[in-house]
């Protein structure tokens, strides 16, 4: 049994250095330096776009300004970082600046305000990247349309009326000449009338005495059937104009034209390597309008070294001033959010997300802000590596002209614009992510409680992560082994067992042997003197030191 044991022993010591030797051997194989003698570098040192990111990364956000409007800071910060909006051709660069805006009457007493807040920095961060992706290419639709309805009865209607009248005004200025032989007074003011009401009184008021007067004797025919002729005609001219009048009040409200226009585009496509340079937040007491900015910037270098991290390979860029965690440490992140990008004193760039949520009262709420927060900046350090992003968006104009109803028409005009901005990702593995940061902070526009997590990737940390997973499965497969093997010893000591219970050969000799002695012995006894009774056995408990089986050997 003793020779069994250690062997079982030598047996499990092979196994551990077995073990030790794959683990050491694995770890030098996947050692950094191999890893940078292995892999093909890529120098991007002397790249501009990186350069000019890096330095617009690393200047000073400029001081808060009341009297600044968003647009405004956005715009000095272009100015003093050297970059325009849309294609640079001198630093590589494409800039865009995705904006939101929310309607808040205080954001410190709004419960709900942090997480609006995060959620319009998240439309803020998809219409910038939409502005790049639509750069790229866009499908376009445009309809702009013209539509006149039938005829223009207005116009119609009203040029029969102008010539109505004008037979009015020649009747008008006949009978005024007549009326002026009887009533010089009336004849001026009915000359002098213009179209109306008081000038049908006047006319009708002229009838009436030229009645009485070309009705006597004394008038001469042929004055009296002038008289009559024009009298008719204004009575024709008068009751015709009234008619189309009226039927022109019928058409009031009716459309005389539609005017509208509409462009659709939709663009689609992967985008990697676009990442926030700044971000601006505000919120206007006096409209009560809250506002978020943010400056994206993609380049193709940008985009070659997304290439290299998702692939394995090193890029080369120059160093920078500080280390990530100087970085990190040494900034104000209580209006952070979306992803960065950060390269540092060794020359190492790092893809940074940054996330929050408000932190609440109670125990639970907290926890569950710790959690939100650090989940977006994983977030928000994926979408800045790599997404798909589509942008799809529609926008209409329409003007309607309807029939006033007094010669002139009135028109109504409205417009319209529908967006739907999304980047998704899909079951992608990334390796490497880590948590930088995450504390609690006062957020300046609030006053309100936040969590800001900060969780980072880079090349190396992705490499050392694959490094150790590849390390774990080699352990774990040893594991299986070794445990397949001690199992099988188990397995075949039980087995030797069980085999030496089936075998009655010991027991048989043992039996014949014992039977044999005793009865020999039995033969030869003699009978014995009577025992004490003082010296049985059991008579009560030993004192003393006793020492029981053990391990000798608890130092190890």
């Amino acid at each position: 049994m003793r020779s069994r044991t250690t062997k079982l022993a030598k047996i499990l010591m092979v196994a551990m250095v077995m073990l030790m030797v794959s683990s050491f051997a694995f770890a030098v194989e996947y050692s950094d330096e191999k890893a940078q003698e292995q892999l093909v570098g890529q120098d991007a040192s002397q790249d501009v776009s990186l350069a000019s990111a890096q330095a617009a990364m690393e200047k000073p956000q400029p001081p808060v300004v009341p009297q600044q409007t968003i647009d405004e800071a956005v715009d000095s910060y272009l100015s003093n970082s050297g970059y325009g909006r849309g294609w640079n051709d001198s630093k590589e660069t494409f800039i865009s600046v995705g904006v939101s805006f929310l309607d808040c009457e205080d954001p410190s007493y709004d419960t709900s305000f942090i997480n609006k807040r995060s959620l319009k920095n998240m439309e803020a961060i998809l219409d910038a990247k939409a502005q790049i992706i639509e750069f790229v290419r866009t499908d376009m639709s445009v309809l702009d349309q013209a539509s006149t309805p039938g005829t223009d009865l207005n116009a119609e209607f009203k040029d029969k009326i102008d010539k109505l009248q004008n037979s009015i005004e020649a009747q008008r200025n006949k009978l005024a000449k007549m009326l002026k032989t009887v009533d010089a007074t009336e004849a001026a003011a009915l000359q002098g009338a213009n179209f109306g009401d008081r000038l049908n009184r006047l006319m009708d008021a002229a009838i009436k005495k030229l009645d009485d007067t070309y009705s006597s004797e004394q008038i001469d025919e042929k004055k009296r059937k002038k008289y009559e002729k024009a009298k008719a005609r204004y009575q024709k001219a008068s009751t015709e104009c009234s008619q189309l009048e009226a039927q022109l009040k019928t058409l009031t409200g009716s459309k005389t034209e539609s005017l509208s226009s509409k462009t659709e585009t939709l663009s689609k496509m992967p985008l990697m390597g676009a990442t926030v340079i700044a971000q601006f937040e505000s919120w206007d007491e006096e409209s009560e309008q809250y506002s978020s900015a943010v400056v994206v910037m993609w380049s193709k270098k940008m985009e070659a070294l997304v290439r290299a991290f998702i692939s394995g390979e090193v890029m080369k860029v120059a160093p920078g001033k500080k280390s990530l965690t100087e970085y990190i440490n040494g900034a104000d992140w209580s209006c952070g959010s979306g992803g960065r990008r950060f390269r540092d004193n060794n020359g190492e760039v790092y893809f940074l997300g940054i996330g929050s949520a408000a932190v609440g009262k109670s125990s639970s709420s907290e926890k569950r802000a710790r959690g939100i927060a650090a989940q977006v900046a994983k977030k928000e350090v994926a979408t800045a590596i790599f997404a798909d992003v589509s942008s799809h968006k529609i926008a209409e104009a329409k003007m309607e002209s309807y029939n006033g109803g007094t010669g002139k028409d009135t028109s109504v005009a409205a417009e319209s614009f529908a967006s739907e901005l999304q980047q998704t990702i899909k079951n992608r593995n990334i390796s490497g992510l880590q948590s930088k940061y995450l504390r609690k902070v006062k957020h300046p526009i609030s006053g309100q409680y936040i969590y800001v997590a900060i969780y980072a990737v880079s090349g190396q940390s992705a490499r050392n992560a694959l490094m150790m997973e590849e390390s774990n499965y080699i352990s774990r497969i040893m594991d299986v082994k070794s445990q397949q093997k001690m199992k099988g010893t188990k397995a075949g000591h039980d087995s030797a067992v069980e085999s030496a219970k089936a075998d009655t050969n010991s027991y048989n000799l043992a039996k014949n042997q014992a039977g044999g002695n005793v009865s020999s012995q039995a033969n030869q006894a003699k009978p014995s003197a009577k025992a004490n009774s003082g010296s049985s056995a059991g008579a009560g408990a030993s004192s003393g030191v006793y020492t029981g089986a053990g391990q000798d050997d608890a130092s190890w």
